[in-house]
């Protein structure tokens, strides 16, 4: 039985590039996935709910910090949290459009826990058509080409 992604195609604006991320991000993660049936995990992403939810908390102390303690008794811990919002927020990388989308793999050895890296950069017109659909026939290859070089280096040494 060939693997296949499922028939339904992923279309998004083209000019959105958080979208065209995300989606070619969701489409790699299907195909290490489904194809090659790796377990995800979720690190990065709870690391990233855990700052927010800190910020948040900073926001929540300076609310009711401010309503217990009116204004200038309360400007100390208001500064304190201003400043702490924007200082978490950094952790969370914004990246404004650019044309070109870089996958990169890591490999970590499961005894010698050493790591070997491999990515591409590419313009993402190479991956969806002119109406926003991606185009998986063109993606998917690239994506077992970049996971395959990490195991072809492996298996060199």
């Amino acid at each position: 039985m060939r693997w296949k992604i499922d028939d339904k195609p992923v279309k998004v604006d083209k000019w959105d590039g958080s979208a065209v991320k995300n989606s070619l991000d969701d489409s790699a993660k299907k195909v290490l996935l489904e194809k090659y049936k790796y377990v995800e995990n979720f690190c990065l992403i709870d690391g990233r709910l855990i700052i927010c939810t800190i910020s948040c908390l900073f926001a929540i102390v300076a609310l009711i910090w401010d309503y217990l303690h009116p204004f200038p008794e309360s400007k100390p811990v208001l500064a304190v949290c201003v400043v702490s919002y924007p200082f978490l927020g950094g952790f969370i990388p914004l990246k404004v459009f650019d044309d070109k989308y870089t996958l990169k793999m890591t490999f970590i050895s499961g005894r010698t826990k050493q790591q070997r890296e491999a990515e591409f950069t590419k313009s993402i017109a190479k991956f969806f058509d002119c109406n926003g659909t991606l185009v998986m026939e063109a993606f998917e290859p690239e994506v077992s080409k970049l996971h395959d070089s990490l195991l072809t280096e492996r298996k060199m040494k």
